[in-house]
């Protein structure tokens, strides 16, 4: 009956665009984004480089980065709240308390976990744990990420000395209430 090309079956094609304004536009847009490349490239080129030599040289850090955990332990009064307020428990700490002196056997973090959220700083009655500026945990051995904050553990001489001091003078009242019966 009729021709294939006027079937309602064969899809009707769209005109097509001039071949040589077809590469027109592309040369120009080749030429175009060339030249903002360009443009980017020359910009970075006379700047200087951002590259450190990491072990000689040390980045400069920004004042609110939260580094590597420090402990001033002479501070802290072992109210465990640092370790209750770590989302993800990394904190250790066991002390024996004499008195007002502390004997201190583990205080250990473990970065293994640690999120350095310092979620842990904010919580401290005495302002005793604090995050530094060092940011070196390098390291082949995961056991290496568990550091201890310990400057000292068990009783300083001094502490001995007062616990001594202390307990001499409990003995005495109790010796004196004793008489007094």
């Amino acid at each position: 009956m009729g021709s294939m090309e006027g079937d309602a079956l064969t899809p009707a094609r769209p005109p097509k665009p001039s071949s040589f304004r077809r590469w027109w536009v592309n040369l120009y847009e080749g030429v175009v984004s060339t030249a903002q490349g360009m443009s980017i490239t020359l910009r970075t080129f006379f700047k200087k480089p951002v590259t450190v030599q990491y072990p000689e040289q040390e980045l400069e850090l920004d004042g609110r980065y939260r580094g590597i955990h420090f402990l001033e332990q002479d501070l802290c009064i072992y109210c465990d709240v640092c370790a209750k307020a770590c989302p993800v428990d990394c904190i250790e700490m066991d002390a024996t308390r004499h008195g007002k002196e502390l004997e201190w056997h583990v205080f250990t973090l473990d970065y293994n976990r640690c999120m350095l959220c310092e979620l842990c700083v904010y919580p401290c009655p005495k302002d005793c744990i604090h995050q530094g500026e060092e940011y070196a945990l390098v390291t082949e051995n995961r056991e290496d990420m568990v550091l201890d904050l310990l400057t000292w553990k068990g009783l300083t001489d001094e502490q001995k000395q007062k616990i001594a001091e202390t307990e001499a003078a409990k003995a005495a009242r109790d010796a004196e209430k004793e008489k007094g019966e």
